[in-house]
């Protein structure tokens, strides 16, 4: 029996995410090691938490809704909470577009088993008026 290391878990969650993106109809912008995409870019920091520009994991376009979509993994092994997690939060909830001023989708994909404690997590931690912005994905490895 093979056990994944943290690292090897959230690149699967990436390439899990990556591929709802593609079914999805996304254009595909950036992704993190992923072969063939280019990396995403750092996005700016407005002055949340560690005041650190912050790069996701994945970064995409929906023409339908003209909108940018941002994507994250975590796998849930104390990578929710930490100061560099909620300053992501904050970061990619941040993001609007210039032309059209539309916020970004913001898309976290977990492991299905943790998906009700960073739901929890997440309504407890962003305010209200972001939550029609995230769209939390239950892992279906």
């Amino acid at each position: 029996m093979h056990f994944r290391n943290d690292s090897e878990h959230h690149q699967q969650l990436v390439e899990e995410l990556l591929q709802i993106f593609r079914q999805s109809g996304f254009r595909i912008l950036g992704a993190d090691g992923v072969p063939g995409v280019p990396r995403t870019k750092r996005l700016h920091n407005d002055g949340y938490g560690d005041q650190q520009d912050k790069a996701p994991d994945l970064y995409a376009y929906d023409e339908k809704s003209g909108r940018y979509v941002i994507g994250e993994a975590k796998t849930g092994s104390g990578d929710f909470e930490t100061e560099h997690a909620l300053t992501q939060y904050n970061v990619f909830l941040d993001q609007f577009d210039s032309k059209t001023g539309a916020q970004a989708l913001f898309y976290i994909i977990v492991p299905s088993s943790q998906a009700v404690e960073f739901n929890t997590l997440i309504t407890h931690y962003i305010h209200r008026d972001y939550w029609q912005s995230i769209i939390l994905v239950s892992s279906k490895t």
